[in-house]
């Protein structure tokens, strides 16, 4: 195939001079919108943009034109650039009102998170197209896909279990988004609202590979067509860029330029700090309403279960968040966390040294991953092959076996006791440390995510199954016993 170069040429943006108002927009994520993107369409990977002479004298108009973008939101959202990325600096709160119209509550709230300095959003300023273009049906369950217009980070719209839709599930507010462990708010939609605000021929957010997202029009105002499966396409005057959709995956649905995922999120990204642990649902709650005082410092969440009424107060003090809880039945309660909270799985101790006194035993060269040694015993049906099935139900098994309370989290007192004798059960009881998450503990979807991380990266054609030629072994290879794993001891 012939590789030709795109030119992208960008015209003066109007920037609009000044941010009134948010209107309180209900229906955008109408689930009965039309659909633009066809599947079948795939992204293009011939095309590469010309970095000849661009960096050298296009570098300032880029970052101008990436700038304007953001422009009506400062000062709240702050942004600056170097050679090589675009940075965005912001608190992480919009200002339109979060959380009304969630039904299925974690109990999570907003915070301000600390996205600064060296903890601030990024992206390339001159994105490259991706030899092998990743999609999020399949990766970046954790952590941001973009960075919104207005400072809001955007997560992919399926949770971390690897399958569910938060917006079909009833976990996202009238926007699109909502708070998550970490008490940090995030769109897990395309913001649309925002197009209304800044206009059809401005970007409503960037993709952390760089291209950025349209709205649900061209800039021009024409109706889209031709996105492929990433929901994105090229024009003249733009090159490629992605655009918002009413229906999955309502944003970038994957990555057409080079981004690196690790740990199943794009690394690097800023991280959220929470102040206490990780909440659980609240099953019937529905949020009814979200004030916050103009201070920025105090804020209201309410909702019913049922016909009962319940509220949340709570406010941020020097070095503590304060949180006065008032139930359906009247009860009240208070819990005051330090704002210097550090998850459960922070461990600043030594790794234990042996005889020689380096700090770990010398890794054996003929060591194979985890995932391929260990295939063959969760292949239930014992074809030969396992399936991505397979291993989530080999997930979902030992998952249950830990959790003994059935409260849907694994502690140190779970995962440390009897063991669950199976491959996977091995794989908890000696690489804890791996499946906690930013909490300190072991959940199911984090459990589910570094299973299907090994799993992604054995499976080499991605077509969800590992086949013999993929997990084959050297010759001569022993096999260590099922569930065996030498390189992190149990928990004491």
């Amino acid at each position: 195939m012939t590789r030709f170069q795109t030119l992208i040429t960008v015209g003066t943006l109007l920037v609009l001079s000044k941010l009134t108002c948010f209107a309180h927009l209900t229906g955008d994520l109408d689930h009965d919108g039309p659909e633009h993107y066809d599947p079948r369409v795939k992204p293009p990977t011939n095309i590469v943009i010309s970095s000849t002479g661009l960096r050298s004298s296009g570098t300032n108009n880029r970052a101008s034109y990436i700038s304007g973008a953001f422009q009506p939101f400062s000062p709240s959202v702050r942004t600056h650039f170097d050679r090589d990325y675009f940075y965005v600096e912001s608190d992480g709160m919009p200002d339109h009102r979060m959380m009304v119209g969630i039904t299925a509550w974690q109990q999570q709230v907003p915070l301000p998170q600390l996205y600064f300095g060296e903890n601030a959003w990024r992206f390339p300023l001159w994105p490259i197209v991706a030899t092998n273009p990743i999609s999020a049906k399949t990766h970046f369950f954790r952590g941001a896909i973009a960075i919104a217009v207005n400072g809001v980070p955007i997560f992919n719209p399926i949770k971390n279990d690897g399958h569910t839709d938060t917006f079909l599930a009833g976990e996202l507010d009238d926007f699109g988004g909502h708070a998550g462990r970490a008490d940090d708010y995030h769109y897990h939609t395309a913001p649309l609202h925002l197009q209304k605000l800044v206009g059809s021929n401005q970007p409503i957010a960037f993709a952390l590979d760089g291209y950025p997202i349209y709205g649900l029009t061209d800039p021009d105002g024409a109706s889209v067509a031709g996105l492929d499966e990433f929901n994105g396409h090229t024009s003249p005057q733009l090159g490629y860029h992605y655009h918002a959709t009413k229906k999955y995956p309502y944003l970038n649905g994957g990555f057409h330029g080079v981004v690196t995922e690790r740990g199943g999120q794009v690394d690097p990204q800023p991280h959220a700090q929470p102040v206490r642990p990780a909440t659980t649902p609240l099953p019937g709650a529905v949020i009814t309403g979200f004030t916050s005082a103009t201070d920025g410092k105090s804020y209201i969440l309410t909702y019913t279960i049922g016909e009962q009424k319940a509220l949340l107060h709570y406010s941020e003090n020097a070095g503590s968040v304060t949180f006065d809880f008032t139930d359906t039945d009247g009860r009240k309660a208070t819990k005051t966390y330090s704002t210097h909270f550090q998850p459960e799985h922070q461990d600043n101790s030594q790794p234990p040294r042996n005889e020689s006194g380096s700090q770990r035993p010398p890794r054996d060269p003929n060591r194979q991953p985890w995932m391929k040694v260990h295939a063959l015993e969760m292949d239930i049906n014992h074809d030969g092959i396992l399936t991505r099935q397979e291993l989530l139900n080999e997930v979902d098994k030992v998952f249950a076996g830990f959790d003994h309370n059935q409260d849907g989290k694994l502690t140190e007192s779970e995962y440390s006791g009897p063991p669950v004798r199976s491959p996977m059960g091995g794989y908890v009881k000696q690489h804890y440390r791996e499946l906690l998450d930013e909490t300190g503990v072991i959940t199911k979807a984090s459990m589910t995510k570094e299973a299907l991380r090994m799993f992604e990266k054995t499976d080499a054609n991605h077509d969800g199954k590992l086949t013999p030629d993929e997990t084959a072994l050297p010759p001569g290879y022993k096999a260590e016993p099922p569930g065996h794993m030498d390189s992190n001891p149990s928990p004491k």
